[in-house]
């Protein structure tokens, strides 16, 4: 009968049957239009407010719009001078923004649950009011930091088993194709020698036209130790141990996994608990998904994904750094261990601007660590990888760093660590330091940078 009526209403048509019940129709319409004209304005007025909108300043063609919408000027006027409208207003922007700080928090590790009475007073003073923070992170999922996969699927038919056989003095286990150039996973023999002997036993990624480059290794087993400058990697977590347990380790050239799996072998969850700053969770980026399906096949991969504490992701690291930046997602730390198909330097960092953007990505008081040169035959360009260090001790370090010493320990790559040098204490059992790594950490040398000079300083 409604849509009837309403039908012959607007058609200026009414049965006379119908005739009284469509005026008492038109009666009861007319009635609720005029009664919603006050709740209209009030909430106008209140988004209004909220955008710092002035009614009182609005032109006659704006005030027509809102009479045809049903929003009468006159209430409108009176709803945005009622003190009421101004609360009001307030309430839903604080709701809103604090819908946006508890993602913000639990993304750094903080709960509003935790906050002390001072914090709590500080966010109050900013409008952020600690109960609708405890109220919205109790709807969030607990650890979503990087939940969201932001790559697309990739095709994984590139990837090959093929016969065992002898290649290079190694054992061939699988490869795949890739745009970078063919991948190779090879068996090192136990009894290896010579530019070999440091990857005796191990599986290794490499790829078919750079021999002299080792990509990744893996050593199942109970051992943590990959060697080489995996374990300098290692060595970054007790120098951001005091920064919160929500910032994870950015790792920018994941390879096959190596890093990672040291960093989580190292600093285990539930281990040092009065340095729980140690066991973060490594997000890593690689460029090529060749790599990424050859570790889940053969380098225990997988096996880190599902344990919660590495997440993987296929793309541009530099892409996604300068984005974690823009969205307010920092780390505590990065590892820079990317290099080109030949294992050469990547251009972008010879550059300030990428390790500009790298350090915006790191929280206050984050270090980067950078493995610059491979150390082994072509792929290690000295000049490259002191520009590139020099760069980064700059944007990412304030202008100090710490070097490694090359060679020793027979770890022939050039690595540095931005930021002042790692004290004693943070160095050490207490400071969480594993007792495997402890003779590598007095093989580092400091450097800084003369005021106003970005290259030449540390050679010159």
């Amino acid at each position: 009968r409604i849509v009837l009526g309403a039908m012959a209403l607007a058609a200026g048509r009414v049965p006379v049957a119908g005739g009284r019940w469509v005026r008492h129709l038109r009666r009861v319409v007319t009635a609720r239009a005029y009664d919603t004209v006050d709740e209209r304005a009030s909430c106008v007025a209140r988004s209004f407010v909220t955008h710092g909108v002035d009614a009182r300043r609005l032109d006659e063609m704006a005030l027509d719009m809102l009479r045809r919408a049903g929003v009468s000027s006159d209430d409108l006027f009176r709803a945005s001078n009622d003190p009421e409208t101004t609360k009001a207003a307030f309430a839903e922007w604080s709701k809103a923004f604090a819908s946006e700080v508890a993602i913000a928090m639990r993304a750094h590790g903080v709960e509003a649950v935790n906050l002390d009475g001072r914090a709590e007073a500080i966010l109050a003073g900013a409008g952020i009011f600690p109960d609708w923070l405890r109220y919205y992170q109790k709807q969030l999922p607990k650890n979503e930091f990087y939940a969201e996969d932001v790559f697309p699927s990739q095709d994984t038919k590139a990837v090959l088993t093929v016969p065992p056989r002898r290649v290079r003095g190694m054992t061939l286990l699988d490869e795949a194709d890739s745009e970078f150039g063919k991948l190779q996973v090879l068996r090192v023999d136990d009894d290896a020698r010579g530019a070999d002997a440091p990857f005796a036993g191990a599986t290794v990624l490499m790829r078919e036209h750079t021999p002299d480059a080792v990509l990744s290794e893996y050593r199942p087993g109970d051992s943590n130790a990959a060697g080489g400058v995996f374990d300098l990697f290692a060595m970054l977590p007790p120098l951001i141990a005091h920064m919160p347990p929500g910032y994870p380790i950015g790792v920018v050239g994941l390879g096959a996994g190596t890093v990672a799996r040291e960093i989580v072998s190292y600093y285990p969850d539930g281990v040092n608990v009065n340095k729980s700053g140690l066991a973060r969770r490594v997000v890593g980026w690689e460029l090529d998904p060749a790599i990424v399906e050859l570790a889940r096949a053969h380098f225990g991969l997988q096996e880190l994904e599902q344990s919660g504490r590495v997440v993987v992701r296929v793309g541009d690291a530099f892409v996604e750094v300068r984005r974690a930046f823009a969205e307010g997602r920092l780390l505590a730390g990065v590892v820079v261990d990317v290099f080109d198909e030949h294992s050469v330097v990547l251009p972008e960092l010879l550059r300030m601007d990428t390790w500009d953007a790298v350090g915006r990505a790191l929280a206050p008081g984050g270090r980067v660590i950078a493995n610059l040169s491979t150390g082994r035959g072509k792929g290690a360009h000295l000049e490259a990888a002191v520009r590139a260090a020099e760069c980064a001790a700059i944007a990412c370090g304030g202008g100090r760093a710490v070097l490694w010493r090359s060679g020793a320990h027979g770890v022939y790559n050039e690595v540095i660590i931005t930021g002042p040098p790692p004290t004693d204490l943070e160095w050490s059992k207490q400071g969480g330091l594993p007792n495997e790594l402890a003779k590598y950490k007095g093989e580092w040398y400091e450097v800084r940078a003369p005021a106003g000079k970005q290259h030449g300083w540390i050679l010159g």
